[in-house]
């Protein structure tokens, strides 16, 4: 080899690369900052575990997973082959006296194995795209190339192990890396760059957790994200490291009924937008770069960063362009802005009077805080228990159970307010962080220490948002909460030997959210009921189509998410479908009666109040 010729090539692919990381880095670095750096260790086994170990490959297509796993793996196992015949180029004896000792022996039977795993990753991913075409993936020729690129590097490094072939085959290889190291920024495969810092950034604060925003701050020009320079350098690393692999958009409620939201899209346009014009820009985002009626598409349901691999968060991004909207210019629907306004008057989405809020319990005898200052348990009961007709049936089941379990538990009545989880997801956090306050003011009058709820929305947000305001409680959903009732021994179920098949819903809050899938069903099974779950399911289950404030508003674009998921809850052959959502049951209850559907909708705690005896 010549070592002049080596060194130049050498020296310019590594220039031109450092080069293009360190504008890519800039743009990191310039942007706003947000703590990623805490809980190192368990950010270390997270990487190992999802990076490495490439575990969210296996959870969307076990196939395309295992092939790209071979990829990677295969490029991990080549990396100390790459470096020593750099070194080759300057020196034909560098590496010898490692690669003739039997450990070195070992590596080359290693190597070896792992590239011809490469090969096959590479040829099953170009019949998937050439042949299979699977709806999810973007056929482009970029991703074409790289494939053949990888491929071509894994034969010239078998042709090296030719004598005739060796120089022709050593130049190309070294070529081939170099060039495709450089190519890897200005592209989707910038990823293999980006991946594993993005997993490792991950974040480890609850899903269901919007960052607030300082809404005191004197010298804030606006709220939310305006331009491109708006984002942090997390959400930044994010639009750096999109896969193009689809399974996010395979997974949205919103995409998957005709809105005009794909989140994998989304991130491709902002980055698009941002290499293109870069961070600076003061060009607006939303109905420049990306629509509104994007935007608005999104249930924050969480489906496209569970099936995401390299963990992209897109719930955030979408809810700070609504914040500018909203916040700064006003922008949103007539049905969010009364919403918001009733919201804002009467403490809940209807409008209807705040005295009237702990009516539905006036003939159950169940006390309010004011009436007695020392019960155990506040029963906050919501803005859908308390005021919706259908939901109010869930709130009475379940205070039916609480006092047959003897649980000293009382509520706020006309005291209590809406948490204002609409109100942050349609981007009016002024509104939101006013009602949190107001709430969190009226359970330090009572030194109220530990909620139940029985709506997800609730849940999340007073147990993971209002520590944000220094609220911090002891919350637990309805589900949770009867289950440890039951196995305490405190609340007994009739013997019931033949129930019958239901279909559980999962609420998108309850378990993407806040992880609770079991609690719901273990309650069916000891109700004496078989469950017959979905196709979609758990953490993959599909919305109902009434998170993101979309519960008090009407879809005019494509098809219905609550027809939808009707839809695949009815293939399953039961008659009767349970969720533990009020928001659920509404939304579900609202497709089963205008397709004429004879499917049965129940809360658990309606499942359960049937089988607890009488007395």
């Amino acid at each position: 080899m010549n070592p002049i010729i080596v060194g130049i090539l050498l020296f310019a692919g590594i220039a031109f690369f450092v080069f293009t990381i360190f504008n890519r880095f800039l743009i990191l670095k310039r942007a706003k900052f947000t703590n990623r750096f805490d809980h190192i260790f368990t950010r270390i086994w997270k990487t190992i575990m999802f990076a490495f170990a490439q575990e969210k490959f296996f959870l969307h297509g076990r196939v395309s997973g295992l092939l790209h796993a071979f990829i990677f793996w295969g490029f991990l196992a080549v990396a100390l082959r790459t470096i020593m015949l750099f070194g080759q180029g300057f020196s034909a004896g560098f590496g010898e006296a490692f690669l003739s000792s039997p450990i070195g022996k070992g590596y080359n039977i290693f190597k070896d194995f792992f590239q011809v795993l490469v090969v096959i990753g590479c040829v099953g991913m170009l019949f998937r795209r050439l042949v299979l075409k699977p709806k999810r993936i973007t056929l482009s020729l970029e991703g074409n190339l790289i494939l053949v690129t990888i491929l071509l590097l894994m034969i010239t490094d078998f042709m090296m192990e030719l004598g005739i072939w060796y120089e022709p085959a050593y130049y190309a290889h070294i070529v081939l890396i170099l060039g495709f190291l450089n190519w890897l920024p200005h592209g989707k495969h910038f990823h293999i760059i980006t991946a594993i810092p993005n997993v490792f950034f991950q974040k480890l604060t609850p899903s269901g957790e919007l960052q607030p925003l300082n809404l005191e701050d004197e010298t804030a020009t606006s709220f939310g994200a305006s331009v491109i320079g708006d984002f942090n350098w997390k959400q930044n690393l994010d639009i750096f490291t999109c896969t193009e692999c689809g399974r996010c958009a395979d997974e949205c409620p919103a995409n998957a009924t005709d809105k005009p939201l794909s989140p994998k899209q989304l991130t491709i346009d902002l980055r698009n937008h941002l290499y293109k014009k870069g961070r600076e820009s003061k060009d607006p985002l939303v109905d420049n770069v990306i629509k509104a009626d994007t935007v608005w598409s999104c249930t924050t349901c969480k489906a496209c960063e569970e099936a995401c691999p390299v963990f992209i968060e897109y719930i955030d991004k979408i809810v700070d362009m609504r914040r500018e909207m909203v916040l700064m210019r006003g922008i949103l629907s007539k049905e969010a802005q009364t919403t918001l306004k009733n919201i804002e008057t009467n403490s809940n989405p209807w409008g209807i009077g705040l005295s009237t809020r702990g009516d539905w319990a006036k003939d159950l005898g169940v006390k309010t805080f004011e009436e007695t200052k020392n019960a155990e348990y506040l029963y906050f009961v919501g803005c859908t228990g308390s005021f919706d007709e259908r939901s109010k049936k869930i709130s009475r089941a379940f205070v039916r159970l609480l006092k047959k379990a003897g649980v000293s538990f009382a509520i706020l009545g006309a005291e209590e307010k809406c948490t204002g989880d609409s109100a942050r997801r349609l981007g009016n956090e002024y509104l939101f962080q006013l009602l949190a306050k107001e709430n969190i003011a009226t359970f330090t009058k009572y030194n109220i220490k530990k909620i139940i709820t029985t709506c997800p929305h609730c849940y999340n947000t007073i147990k993971n948002e209002y520590p944000q305001f220094g609220g911090n409680y002891e919350v637990a959903h309805h589900t949770e909460f009867l289950l440890e009732l039951i196995k305490n021994g405190k609340l007994s179920l009739q013997d019931k030997k033949s129930g019958q098949t239901v279909v559980y819903h999962d609420s998108c809050y309850l378990g993407r959210h806040n992880n609770i899938y079991n609690a719901p069903r273990e309650l069916l099974k000891l109700a004496g009921h078989k469950i017959s779950e979905p196709s979609k399911t758990k953490d993959f289950g599909r919305c109902c189509g009434a998170g993101g404030g979309w519960m008090w508003m009407e879809e005019k674009i494509g098809t219905r998410m609550n027809q939808k998921r009707l839809e695949e809850l009815q293939a399953t052959g039961s008659k009767t479908c349970v969720t533990a959502c009020p928001f659920c049951l509404t939304m579900l209850d609202d497709a089963n009666s205008k397709k004429g559907a004879e499917l049965k909708m129940l809360d658990v705690a309606e499942v359960l109040a049937e089988s607890t005896p009488s007395s």
